[in-house]
């Protein structure tokens, strides 16, 4: 059984995936995390408690998933690699990374701004149509629910920076919309004299998201010491064998 505390277990995408790990006979959650004063502290989560720190829960886990904000990130890593438990992280909006990587030598941590396989394997597409197509102009559209934080989304600036690494260019233009409850698009537009290619993912609810997220915590916690990507999960073997 694999022991798991989610830190941001309020937020829409914890949630989502505390809904998710209930059916899993393999995974249970043992803590939930949230910040001071906030009014589910104390209430049930999984088999265990929503708590206001994770210092106090950290030694009940194997490993601990973050969907939160960038301003608590490193307090938490930090603790969790203290007690050398690995660590998810899709919380986006990060700046240190350099830090992060300094804690990656002590524990496993895997970074995703995008935990869909389907945004996974879009990656891949984008590398390889703007490789071919480099003589076609390139830009990014991507549109989230109004409550998001950041925009661009960090999906859209992986993908943007894919491009730019094969191209070799400075600037690929991101266009982003924030309205309703719009949970998650992508469209990357190849456009050329007289065609147009359009990769697009859409996410319809945030199962997806959850359930990549399950096939992380699988392969993660089998880790040693490192930075990993939802990537370096695909290269091992199918994500359904997790």
């Amino acid at each position: 059984m694999i022991n798991v505390i989610i830190v941001g277990a309020c937020g829409k995408m914890s949630t989502a995936l505390v809904s998710a790990i209930a059916k899993e006979k393999d995974i249970k959650i043992v803590a939930g995390i949230e910040s001071i004063g906030h009014p589910l502290i104390g209430t049930p989560i999984g088999i265990g408690f929503i708590q206001d720190n994770l210092q106090k829960v950290i030694h009940h886990a194997d490993i601990v998933v973050e969907f939160a904000i960038p301003e608590i990130t490193l307090d938490n890593v930090k603790i969790s690699a203290n007690a050398r438990k690995p660590y998810i992280i899709g919380t986006t909006g990060l700046k240190d990374l350099d830090v992060i990587k300094r804690y990656s030598k002590k524990i496993p941590i895997l970074i995703s701004a995008n935990f869909s396989l389907g945004v996974n394997l879009l990656y891949k597409l984008t590398e390889i149509s703007a490789n071919l197509l480099r003589d076609f102009d390139v830009e990014i559209i991507e549109a989230h629910h109004k409550m998001k934080r950041d925009a661009p989304s960090g999906t859209a600036k992986n993908l943007a920076e894919i491009i730019k690494k094969v191209r070799d260019e400075k600037e690929v233009k991101i266009h982003s919309i924030r309205a309703g409850d719009i949970v998650g698009e992508h469209s990357v537009m190849f456009i050329g004299q007289g065609e147009r290619l359009e990769l697009v993912h859409r996410a319809t609810n945030r199962n997806a998201f959850a359930t990549g997220v399950i096939h992380a915590i699988r392969f993660l916690v089998k880790q040693k010491p490192g930075l990993f990507s939802l990537e370096d999960l695909f290269l091992t073997k199918p994500a359904s064998q997790y």
